[in-house]
């Protein structure tokens, strides 16, 4: 009976033993298992993270590249001058007397054997008895022929004013002045046309020479 009593005694503890240390195994895989899964909760907020990141920094590389595309597209008007009527300065539209003609006035210091690197030109069109447009190139020649034509000055109306022999644009930023001078006998015909307000034009004289019955070269 007491064999019987020692070796049940003997079988507990082994047993005890035995799941003390089934216990003590299975800890670290556990602590193993929280950490993995804690690592795994940091790294997914940090990925995130990245994540906006690199949308941010290609939001902005594309807003810059619209931004300079943008840029470009204006640099090449950055010449041209666009000036509009002012609508608050009255000017009285009067007939004029002197006639104009649509077409071309250039630079007169072309006659002869001057070559221009560079002169401007007048385009006049849509004449009526009080009033015409205008518009203004720079024209660059290479070698005595025309390289380039680039507008700068926009197009714009003048109004023919006092006895009817001058005209005028009144812009927001400029005013100039149109005289007809009667450089080629030529009057009441325009053949000579001299404007102040707009410095490349300042001091020179811009002829049309292929008006009918007044050619002259």
């Amino acid at each position: 009976m007491k064999k019987n009593l020692v070796l049940i005694s003997c079988l507990s503890l082994l047993l005890i033993l035995g799941g003390c240390s089934n216990n003590n195994s299975m800890q670290p895989t556990n602590e193993n298992q929280t950490s993995q899964d804690n690592s795994k909760d940091v790294n997914v907020p940090i990925q995130a993270t990245i994540d906006q990141n690199n949308v941010d920094v290609k939001k902005e590389t594309d807003s810059k590249s619209i931004s300079s595309t943008e840029s470009a597209k204006k640099s090449p008007n950055e010449q041209e001058v666009k000036d509009k009527n002012n609508d608050s300065q009255k000017t009285t539209k009067v007939n004029s007397i002197v006639k104009l003609y649509n077409g071309t006035y250039f630079d007169d210091r072309r006659f002869g054997d001057n070559v221009l690197k560079n002169y401007c030109e007048i385009a006049i069109s849509n004449v009526t008895n009080t009033s015409f447009d205008f518009t203004i190139y720079e024209v660059n020649t290479l070698y005595g022929k025309t390289e380039s034509k680039k507008v700068i000055f926009l197009k714009n109306t003048a109004v023919f004013t006092g006895d009817g022999t001058k005209a005028v644009f009144h812009g927001k930023n400029y005013t100039l002045n149109f005289t007809f001078p009667n450089k080629h006998n030529s009057y009441p015909v325009v053949t000579d046309i001299e404007i102040s307000g707009f410095h490349p034009l300042e001091g020179k004289t811009y002829v049309n020479n292929g008006i009918p019955g007044h050619e002259f070269g």
